[in-house]
């Protein structure tokens, strides 16, 4: 038996979504369900789909960044309430 060690093109149909890399979940597609502790109560077994990529590990760059801006926001938010002492 011989093995065909020659390069093989990359094909260009396996990357058309141009997506970036979930920052939820960073890729993995799935997260840590948090149900109930060590004990989870959901059967999701301790993990669970990513709530914004869905599984999938990329989402669009204008998810992303609706992403990253709610996240701002809810930082900003916490350091009101927490006070400009706890960066």
């Amino acid at each position: 038996m011989t093995q065909n060690l020659e390069p093989q093109p990359l094909s260009d149909d396996w990357d058309d979504d141009h997506g970036v890399i979930c920052p939820h979940c960073m890729g993995d597609g799935s997260v840590d369900c948090n149900c109930g502790g060590d004990l989870c109560v959901c059967e999701n077994y301790g993990e669970r789909d990513c709530p914004l990529c869905f599984g999938g590990g990329a989402v669009t760059e204008a998810r992303e960044q609706q992403y990253l801006e709610s996240r701002r926001q809810a930082a900003e938010a916490m350091k009101r309430v927490w006070g400009a002492g706890h960066d």
